[in-house]
């Protein structure tokens, strides 16, 4: 399961989590405090908030098409993007100073 943080000014909410799935995703379901969001190659994308922190956990498909995949790609880093306010490049750095620090 993946952490991706938010930057100041992007509130970790539950009404914005579900503005943003719904806007980037379409359906959704909720399993306790988890939701759970079906879209392209993802066969399952589990998230739930915690703290100021989203937990992100995906399962994907590897026989998708290569146009499916990178299109679920964009979106995907797209909705991290606006839900997190650090885009792919930043999430990439600040992954990498985690790594470096442990």
């Amino acid at each position: 399961m993946r952490a991706y943080p938010f930057k100041r000014g992007f509130k970790p909410s539950e009404e914005r989590l579900v503005e943003m799935i719904e806007k980037h995703f379409g359906e959704f379901k909720k399993d306790g405090e988890y939701y759970i969001v079906s879209f392209g190659a993802i066969e399952e994308l589990k998230m739930k908030l915690d703290g100021k922190k989203l937990l992100a956990e995906t399962r994907t498909n590897p026989k998708a098409p290569e146009d499916v995949a990178v299109e679920t790609i964009k979106r995907y880093n797209k909705f991290l993007h606006e839900l997190t306010g650090y885009s792919a490049k930043e999430r990439q750095k600040l992954m990498k100073k985690e790594v470096e620090k442990s």
